[in-house]
């Protein structure tokens, strides 16, 4: 095998040859996550939510068909809020590698870079929680909840012609996690299609 070091403070430090492919790749995938979260195009929830889907891993739902039970306990703002609302999206990330954990939270954050305006960003030791909105002529076209809590990464998009107001009490009133906690697929009616890919995914 063929070794090179240097020599610092009296001690070699060696770098094994086959070595450096492994540490190349794992530089060029960190590299790749940074460039690709700066891309407009390509790096956006939507996006996102189609590369993630269909791992085993990911929990996903796209525009549920709630219970009529779980619809009256929202508040009639986002009932209301709802009726706007043209696309949603869901998705529940486990990541128990801890680099890799920290690669998709840098993957997650840079969905908030394209002209959102942040309604809360808290940073902790252990988890991380952001929302924001985008606000196009006074219309609210998207927003974006993040909540990470150590492995676990969620994430909940909505987009459509929505009023601020509207989605500010969405986030106030903690609306937001309520559907969170609601993404389950005992709280969908039994011909949401949701339920047809879920058991797609179980069949591979």
């Amino acid at each position: 095998m063929i070794h090179f070091g240097k020599h610092v403070n009296n001690k070699f430090f060696f770098v094994s040859l086959l070595n450096i492919p492994f540490v190349m790749k794992k530089y060029l995938y960190v590299l790749a996550v940074i460039l690709l979260s700066n891309c407009a195009g390509y790096h956006t929830a939507p996006k996102f939510y189609d590369r993630y889907k269909e791992s085993k891993k990911v929990e996903a739902y796209q525009l549920p068909k709630f219970k009529s039970s779980v619809m009256d306990s929202l508040s009639p703002y986002t009932r209301n809020l709802f009726l706007d609302v043209t696309d949603l999206r869901y998705l529940k990330l486990i990541e128990p590698d801890r680099n890799q954990n920290e690669l998709l939270k840098i993957e997650i954050r840079g969905l908030f870079k394209r002209r959102f305006k942040d309604l809360q960003r808290v940073v902790t030791e252990d988890s991380l929680k952001i929302v924001s909105m985008k606000v196009v002529d006074n219309i609210a076209t998207d927003f974006l909840a993040y909540l990470n809590f150590g492995p676990e990464n969620k994430i909940l998009y909505l987009s459509g012609d929505m009023d601020p107001r509207a989605v500010r009490e969405f986030f106030e009133n903690n609306e937001h996690i309520k559907i969170m906690q609601y993404m389950h697929p005992d709280n969908f009616l039994d011909f949401d299609s949701n339920l047809k890919a879920i058991e797609e995914k179980n069949k591979q």
